[in-house]
């Protein structure tokens, strides 16, 4: 059985967008950029909710790995990004590009049969309403939330749908150059 991994970066005030979805406020340093290289060269395949994907599509899918113009840190993430096959999670009909499909039916059945292939790790890249669903099931093995050291008072939070508690147990720390720190976290079993 596969793993399904979630990764988001958080404001210390726990919101993982501004109001409007943006994420302005954050400026990744080189080691962080790497860390999350490491993520997606590592994954088989990544769920996302439409929102998440749209923003990432327009950017990544729009980079010329080979263009020397562009920092290698970016580069090496689109390469990993425009390689790995995403399903995205909608009820509408997003426009979708390369590499990527729509989860057709119910998201939770979706995501089980695709941790009941053989293959690398599942990357989770979602708001907080397929977060909380697929944190419901129980389906989600890892949990790691990058909080960055700003502050933005108001704005989107990852937390904000669940239903119930969730309680985990930390695995893991890790501090980059900016100070922002990485938590790790399984589910309490």
């Amino acid at each position: 059985m596969r793993r399904l991994e979630y990764y988001i970066i958080l404001t210390a005030d726990g919101f993982y967008a501004d109001p409007d979805g943006g994420l302005a406020h954050y400026e990744p340093a080189e080691d962080e950029h790497r860390y999350a290289n490491g993520l997606m060269r590592s994954a088989g395949d990544v769920v996302m909710s439409r929102i998440m994907y749209t923003d990432a599509m327009v950017y990544w899918d729009s980079v010329d790995a080979s263009d020397q113009a562009v920092p290698e840190v970016e580069r090496e993430f689109a390469r990993f990004w425009q390689e790995t096959p995403k399903h995205i999670v909608s009820r509408g009909s997003p426009d979708l590009g390369p590499n990527a499909d729509l989860v057709e039916g119910d998201a939770v059945e979706a995501v089980r049969r695709l941790k009941a292939t053989e293959g690398p790790t599942i990357m989770l890249g979602t708001g907080s309403e397929l977060f909380a669903t697929l944190t419901s099931a129980r389906l989600i093995d890892t949990y790691r939330f990058l909080v960055i050291p700003v502050a933005i008072g108001k704005g989107k939070a990852i937390f904000a749908d669940l239903e119930s508690p969730l309680r985990l147990d930390l695995v893991g720390t890790r501090t980059f150059s900016s100070g922002s720190v990485l938590l790790e976290y399984v589910p309490k079993s």
